[in-house]
């Protein structure tokens, strides 16, 4: 029977302390903005906002939020931008990974070049302006979608957990006469689910919280932003503006503060929900999608 030593002790302790010691700062932000958000005002400026157990209970500054009713409206958006930029995405960026896997096809090494660049240098953000506002994009909602449809980093991810499929099982079905299209959504596919799911969830968080598309080509003042945005408006909000807000809902007004952390939970919740459904895929996708040849 293996007996530990007293250094494999020592190091066990350490390791476990700092390991709790980083989830308890991970964890604490967030205990804190969620107690922030449910007491009462007098105890919030009372702790200074620094609420470990609530010791009173107000819905109000959540009952502010959807009674102002933009919350709703940029939630639906967001919903929007995920259920359809994803499928989109992900279709550009598996038939881009695949294309990436074979080495053997005219143009590779130029495609892999132009690929690589393109991770590192852009535009910038008055060219592009310029680029959307000449294609019909700017102030249209295909602004969400089309410019996120291909991430390279994304590819190369995707690439590599493709790669370690095994050779044998397209080449096999090449023989009996199967087409590349064939080959990916048939064979490719169904063994690639862990790294689709991966990328699926990095594109989806990607734009659940892109919050600057809606303020560089959206025009403002319209019910036509996603929740990151809605989210930065309540987080700049004065309190005069929010005054003029309780006013025009008939409504009194939280504080701007508590009202802050209300609108982060409200923001961060759905996503949250979302992860643990896919997160036996992620580990395993990651991890494989990393290794290198």
């Amino acid at each position: 029977m293996y007996k530990e030593t007293t250094g494999g002790k020592i190091f066990r302790v350490i390791n476990t302390t700092i390991i709790l010691f980083i989830v308890v700062i991970t964890v604490m932000p967030f205990i804190l903005v969620v107690n922030g958000s449910i007491v009462s005002e007098n105890e919030f400026f009372r702790t200074g906002g620094v609420i470990f157990i609530p010791r009173s209970f107000s819905a109000r500054n959540y009952k502010f939020i959807f009674t102002e009713g933009s919350i709703l409206s940029s939630f639906w958006i967001s919903v929007q931008r995920v259920v359809i930029g994803v499928p989109f995405a992900m279709l550009l960026t598996i038939i881009l990974a695949y294309a990436m896997t074979k080495k053997d096809m005219p143009g590779y090494r130029l495609l892999m070049l132009f690929m690589v660049f393109m991770m590192y240098f852009d535009g910038g953000l008055i060219p592009r302006l310029l680029l959307y506002k000449d294609l019909g994009l700017y102030n249209n909602f295909l602004v969400y979608i089309f410019p996120m449809g291909i991430s390279v980093f994304n590819a190369l991810l995707l690439r590599n957990f493709i790669n370690t499929i095994p050779e044998s099982l397209p080449e096999s079905a090449r023989l009996d006469g199967a087409s590349e299209s064939t080959i990916l959504f048939r064979i490719i596919l169904p063994l690639a689910k862990p790294g689709i799911a991966t990328v699926s969830l990095f594109v989806a968080v990607a734009h659940w919280n892109d919050w600057f598309t809606a303020i560089a080509y959206m025009r403002q003042g319209i019910n036509n932003v996603p929740m990151q945005t809605y989210l930065r408006k309540m987080v700049t909000l004065s309190q005069l503006e929010l005054d003029a807000m309780g006013v025009m809902q008939d409504m009194i007004t939280p504080t701007p503060e508590t009202l802050k952390m209300a609108a982060i939970v409200a923001t961060t919740v759905p996503i949250v929900i979302v992860y643990p459904f896919i997160q036996k895929y992620f580990v395993k996708g990651i991890l494989i999608g990393s290794v290198k040849e």
